[in-house]
């Protein structure tokens, strides 16, 4: 599915699952008349390759992520004509940084889709205060992390036209703390205010910083310097993340899937074959290592060529 299209419309879950099973058949070979296993969950090859995965797209975190584009572009341009169709359609909320919400007779366009994910925009945006007509003073994020209505939620009966008479202290103590933040803040007349993407360093949003903040799962240790090092063919660096997963096709791992079979090392025939004993334990792997490599394991060998350190 072209990736325009996935900015514009929520993949369904049966074209997504289909492209997914396209993708995995591709990567582990074997296809509709062909059944071939496949060695790693599949949520591990979609993480990132420092987490220990291939760093294949997740369509559905990359789907939310064009959509929320669409939602970026209507803060941030200001006469865009699209911007101006939509806005008249279906309205603007308060400063004008999102369209009203889709109902009723008017959610089968595509903008329904796009203002839903809107929400998952805002979560992660903060406001550069100029002339201050668009940013909300109470809701809207534009001085520190946390918007004043959460801050200062005392102050709130005590807007400051309403306020007449003695504070009690409670009171005077919340709006002294809230004027000394306010403290050296200054507009800047004819100049609007603007958006501001937390996710990127020059605060402008990209599909990218949305997707590694959405597909920000738990890192775990895993050496991938070493394996994918530019020095190691991608071949080679492919089986050392299989044998760095434990799931190359040794015996003792058909054994685990229902075959049949003796289980022994086919260069030393004393012990079992594993990953382990394949490629650390077995004499005369070593044997082979020290004629091939001067000594040294493979994968020294490689963070070796790759100038990288060895955990």
């Amino acid at each position: 599915m072209p990736i325009y299209l996935m900015s514009l419309m929520r993949i369904p879950r049966v074209v997504r699952l289909r492209l997914e099973k396209i993708q995995r058949d591709f990567l582990w070979g074997g296809g509709a008349l062909e059944k071939r296993p496949h060695l790693v969950n599949w949520d591990v090859v979609r993480s990132h390759k420092m987490k220990g995965g291939l760093g294949i797209r997740n369509f559905s975190i990359l789907n939310r992520a064009l959509l929320c584009k669409w939602s970026w572009r209507f803060a941030a341009e200001r006469d865009s004509f699209w911007k101006l169709v939509i806005s008249s359609k279906y309205g603007e909320e308060e400063g004008g940084w999102i369209s009203c919400e889709v109902r009723e007779g008017y959610g089968v366009g595509l903008w329904k889709e796009i203002r839903k994910e809107g929400v998952l925009l805002f979560k992660n945006v903060s406001f550069t205060v100029r002339d201050g007509r668009r940013v909300k003073f109470w809701k809207d994020i534009w001085c520190g992390n946390t918007p004043f209505v959460r801050l200062f939620l005392l102050c709130l009966p005590l807007q400051f036209p309403k306020m007449r008479g003695s504070f009690n202290d409670w009171e005077l103590e919340a709006v002294v703390s809230l004027l000394s933040v306010l403290q050296g803040k200054r507009l800047n007349v004819g100049m609007e205010d603007r958006v501001v993407w937390n996710a990127s360093k020059n605060g402008s949003f990209s599909v990218k910083s949305l997707y590694n903040t959405l597909d920000s799962g738990g890192a775990v240790p895993f050496p991938w310097r070493i394996i994918w090092s530019p020095c190691v063919p991608t071949k080679v660096g492919f089986f050392a993340w299989e044998a760095s997963w434990g799931k190359v096709l040794t015996q003792d791992h058909l054994k685990r899937r229902g075959w049949s079979l003796a289980n022994r090392c086919f260069l030393c025939c004393d012990d079992e074959e594993t990953i382990n004993h394949i490629l650390i334990h077995c004499p005369k792997a070593k044997i082979r290592s020290v004629g091939r490599f001067g000594g040294q394991p493979p994968f020294v060998y490689f963070g070796r060529c790759g100038k990288l350190e060895i955990g």
